[in-house]
């Protein structure tokens, strides 16, 4: 047998291809002769770009490079085109997705579409790992004994029928194999024949573990062939014998020992591969010629099985030196954020070195994306070889967009953001596009949702005048786009159907004037990718049950975050970043080894919905343990680059994170060989991360409050009583809605507010008082409900409304009536509903206006102003010193207008509930209270008819409004909390 090894530590694919070439003499032709199999694609690509390295750009023939698919590989085929397989093909995965996905949903039909196909996902997980260990589904039943299953085992049982019976059943009928189970028989075929036959070149392995039992196969067999020969990944030949014995599945070095053992090889007789190994075509073992690195030792110890790390306490330093630890150093930042830019800013730092690479490599995908999104900031764009999902992407978010406006619970919010997307156009430019968006949005769908939004939106646009015709024949056109899909929204249709109305409507939607949708939708990378996963889907989707549209927009959905796409060439050359699977077998001269968290690196074990740990443990398959071994392996095998940054956050989210059981066990043998800070980098690249982002101290000195001067001119010449009360309060808010014209604009599709409840209730109150101000009708309860019914029939179709304020609105009407009622008995007489006052004061050119909700004539012949309340009433001290003058401004607007003086103020206040509504009169002298509020009305005209007196916000912090829609603008949280002058 031929096997050798490429230490850790020795960069393995130069070292590969320097190998090779040197074997073929440095002859093209027997180059070419050679057939080298590697773990997966990507490492094929680099071994074949090393190799213009290594020819020194000359022309040169090529060897066959394959990839072989190892575990959690997605590419897992394999075939010599030399090799003629009676074998049929693999079932395309998308395909087989909507097979299980349509088996999973007639097992259980009130199951979720989207959860369907998320159990088709881990449906498919295990057929390829039972068939990847060689399982047999027969013997599931036969897991647990009889009188010991559980109902849910029970319940898994009947639910797994679908891969026992009804999936062999399927593939026959579709006329191919799982993948798995294809590159097993495959590779089986292939090693049979080289073993047959034996092949008359050399046949390389190189790269592989023989984690996966047929690759296993085929490893032996190569290294039993004259010319095959097998080259491990950083096997451990330094480790003593007794730990070498105690490795486990959770051990880097598991997989290659079981191969070893499976191969009948001794560790001894593996040689140490390199490019001086070969002289012409002879190959002689040299076991032990390379030396073991200190840096390699040294992660080696940190490795050690549990069972034996007593040997920690007796560690040779001479075997690992300090100097095991250059170049080698651990970031902890405080948050993931914090992580990222630390990251960012040392690949940066690593570009300031000419011809210098590095990679970022982590299995934790949010976290690569916050690298690459702070690189940014640089404008350096870096190429994420585990892509980006398509529903992340704009065409992705486009698509889906198109689905969630054409549903018919679509309101504001969706269309906006579909006409607002960049991808969107509708038949304009696309800056036309977004603007006129904007002004329908200003002109109608602020303020409270409405149903059927576009419809109800162009009769609107049209009711606002004629300017607006070009926007309401928008929105038609708009209509009639969707009117196709809207119409068959909620009918079953074949998925093949739903998924060509939505392309055509998502290319409708994205057409310019000048320019078809398909254009602008199906170009560049992400596109294409598009293009062709529909195009797919499509073809995949023959025989697949009929649906909604709202179960067309999940499965969508959870389609779509499963559509990786890839950038066909890297944006940076001297940058990358990588997961676990993408990075073994590459090397750069900066390697940082990022998210080294418990739950991360290593992962968490997936969640398998099928079976627990024991029930594999019976049937053969890989335990959650193995994927800890292969995380261990790629952690050794990164962090033997000479140069490396490990990096984690302390807290993931709100929750402090536990450090890798890695990261631990290198500390502890730091610790014990008495290296504790050898860890610690030179460079506080955190601090400097920090620093980014942190302007200088002048810069970030809080604001002081806002106290804006405008001339006279501009400042306000008329308010109403209740905003009197708020330029006591808030004068800068009076100057933001006056001088500056600002208002607050409605929310986009609103839920009804408190303040629209009171509107309600105000607005039912004045239509009952109007219509029977002098009389009273003997069934009065029963008319002010049914005129509470006409106006809260627009709101029928929020159920927040017709829960909970329709049942208040009958307790207030009960409790409005017989209080009613029992006034006109008292001889109250209700004077005016909703009376309108003003007064203009010549001295300052200023007039007060006021609305009284309803002003009554009481028995003695003065005047009772009420306000009606839906919430807290104001206090009698508020009242008192003029912080509420809204009431008593009215009692004196009456009185300078002629109606009468008025001799009682009232609030009453309408919550519902048990009482309906209760009456809070205001107390005190109402002349005296009147006299003084008008008398604290003229000091404070006096005040701002002063050029130079400020409109301040919140002169009294203890003052501010209950509500403040200027707050943000005067910059509140800001300087409100400095403890300065407010």
């Amino acid at each position: 047998m031929t096997i050798y090894t490429i230490p850790s530590h020795v960069p393995f694919i130069p070292t590969l291809a320097a190998g090779l070439w040197r074997q073929a003499a440095q002859d093209p032709f027997q180059l070419s002769r050679m057939l080298v199999l590697l773990p997966n694609r990507r490492a094929t690509r680099h071994l074949r770009d090393e190799f213009l390295r290594v020819t020194g750009g000359k022309a040169a023939l090529l060897p066959r490079l394959m990839p072989l698919g190892d575990v959690d590989e997605t590419e897992l085929y394999f075939a010599d085109p030399a090799l003629e397989l009676d074998i049929p093909p693999a079932i395309p995965s998308l395909r087989r997705h909507m097979l299980l996905t349509q088996l999973i949903a007639t097992k259980d039909p009130e199951l979720p579409l989207a959860q369907a196909s998320q159990l088709a996902t881990a449906l498919a997980g295990l057929l390829d790992q039972v068939q990847t260990e060689g399982g047999d589904f027969s013997q599931l039943p036969h897991l647990v004994p009889a009188g010991d299953l559980a109902q849910h085992w029970q319940e898994v049982l009947r639910f797994l029928e679908i891969i026992t019976h009804a999936w062999p059943e399927i593939l026959a009928k579709e006329g191919g194999l799982d993948p798995a189970q294809r590159r097993n028989l495959v590779l089986q075929a292939q090693a049979a024949a080289w073993l047959a036959s034996l092949p008359d070149h050399p046949i390389i392995a190189a790269g592989s573990t023989g984690s996966i039992p047929a690759v296993a196969d085929l490893l032996t067999a190569i290294a039993n062939l004259p010319q095959g020969q097998v080259i491990l990944p950083g096997l451990d030949q330094a480790l003593d014998a007794t730990a070498w014995d105690a490795i486990s599945d959770t051990h880097p070095q598991f997989n290659v020992k079981k191969w070893l053992e499976k191969a009948g090889v001794e560790r001894a007789h593996v040689g140490v591969y390199s490019a001086d190994l070969h002289d012409g075509n002879a190959i002689s073992a040299c076991a032990g010629m390379t030396p073991v690195s200190p840096r390699v030792r040294l992660l080696n110890e940190t490795m050690r099985p549990a069972e034996v790390t007593e040997a920690w306490r007796s560690l040779d330093l001479a075997q690992v030196p300090a100097t095991a630890f250059d170049g080698l150093q651990l970031i902890e930042a405080e948050t993931q954020q914090e992580e990222a830019e630390t990251i960012a800013l040392r690949l940066r730092a690593v570009l300031e070195q000419p011809d210098q690479t590095a990679m970022l490599v982590t299995p934790d995908r949010a976290l690569a994306i916050r690298v690459r999104s702070a690189l940014q900031r640089w404008g350096i764009d870096v190429n994420d070889t585990a892509g980006t999902p398509l529903s992340d992407l704009p065409v992705g978010s486009f698509l889906r967009d198109v689905l969630r406006a054409a549903s018919p619970a679509a309101g504001a919010i969706d269309y906006l953001a579909l006409l607002k997307h960049p991808l969107a156009a509708a038949g304009l430019d696309p800056l036309r596009c977004r603007q006129w968006a904007r002004q329908i949005e200003m002109k109608v769908w602020r303020g409270v949702r409405v149903a059927d939004g576009l419809r109800v939106a162009a009769r609107l646009l049209r009711e606002q005048g004629d300017d607006l015709t070009y926007l309401a024949q928008w929105a038609d056109q708009l209509q009639q786009c969707f009117a196709e899909i809207c119409q068959g929204w909620r009918q079953p249709l074949a998925l093949e159907i739903r998924i060509r109305q939505h392309i055509a409507l998502a290319e409708a939607l994205a057409a310019w004037d000048s320019k078809s949708g398909a254009e602008i939708l199906w170009r560049g990378e992400a596109g294409e990718s598009a293009a062709l996963w529909l195009n797919d889907w499509q073809q995949a989707a023959s025989g697949f049950a009929p649906l909604t549209g709202d179960d067309y927009l999940q499965l969508f959905q959870e389609l779509a975050r499963a559509v990786p796409v890839r950038p066909e060439a890297g944006q940076h050359p001297r940058l990358g970043i990588y997961g676990l699977l993408e990075a073994r077998l590459l090397q750069a001269d900066f390697v940082i080894l990022a998210g080294l968290n418990e739950g991360s690196w290593p992962p968490l074990p997936p969640v398998d919905p099928w079976l627990s740990r024991p029930m594999k443990h019976q049937f053969n398959l890989a335990l959650p343990e193995r994927r800890i071994g292969l995380a261990a392996h790629d952690f050794v095998q990164l962090a033997s680059a000479p140069h490396v940054m490990l990096t984690r956050a302390r807290r993931v989210g709100t929750a402090p994170s536990v450090p890798s059981r890695f990261v631990l066990q290198l500390q502890a043998v730091a610790k014990a060989m008495g290296y504790a800070l050898a860890l610690q980098p030179a460079t506080d690249w955190v601090g400097l991360a920090r620093q980014l982002d942190q302007p200088p101290p002048a810069l970030i000195a809080p604001s002081a409050p806002p106290e804006p001067v405008p001339p006279l001119a501009a400042r306000p010449a008329s308010l109403s009583v209740t905003e009197i009360g708020l330029l006591l309060r808030n004068p800068y808010a009076i100057y933001a809605r006056h001088v500056l014209l600002l208002e607050r604009l409605d929310e986009i599709d609103a839920d009804v507010s408190a303040a629209e409840r009171g509107t309600i209730i105000h607005a039912a109150l004045e239509r009952f008082l109007t219509q029977y101000k002098e009389t009273w009708p003997d069934n009065a309860l029963e008319q002010l409900l049914a005129i509470g019914q006409e106006i809260f029939a627009p709101f029928a179709d929020r159920p927040q409304v017709q829960a909970f304020w329709w049942p208040r609105f009958v307790s207030i009407a009960r409790w409005f009536i017989a209080t009613e009622s029992q006034r006109r008995r008292d001889g109250i007489a209700c004077l005016q509903v909703e009376m309108s006052v003003r007064h203009h004061d010549k001295a300052h050119g200023f007039t007060l206006r006021g609305r009284a909700d309803r002003v009554d004539r009481l028995p003695d012949g003065g005047l009772l102003v009420i306000d009606y309340k839906t919430g807290a009433v104001p206090t009698d001290k508020e009242i008192a010193d003029g912080l509420e003058p809204q009431l008593p401004l009215l009692a004196m607007l009456l009185e300078q207008a002629g109606h009468g003086k008025a001799t009682a103020l009232e609030y009453w206040q309408l919550m519902g509930g048990e009482t309906g509504g209760t009456i809070d009169p205001v107390k005190g002298d109402i002349a005296q209270l009147t006299q003084a509020t008008a008398a604290r009305l003229h000091d404070l005209l006096n005040f701002y008819a002063d050029p130079a007196s400020a409109y301040r916000a919140v002169p009294n912090p203890a003052l501010q409004p209950r509500y403040d829609d200027y707050a943000h603008l005067a910059r509140l949280a800001e300087w409100g909390r400095t403890g300065g002058d407010a």
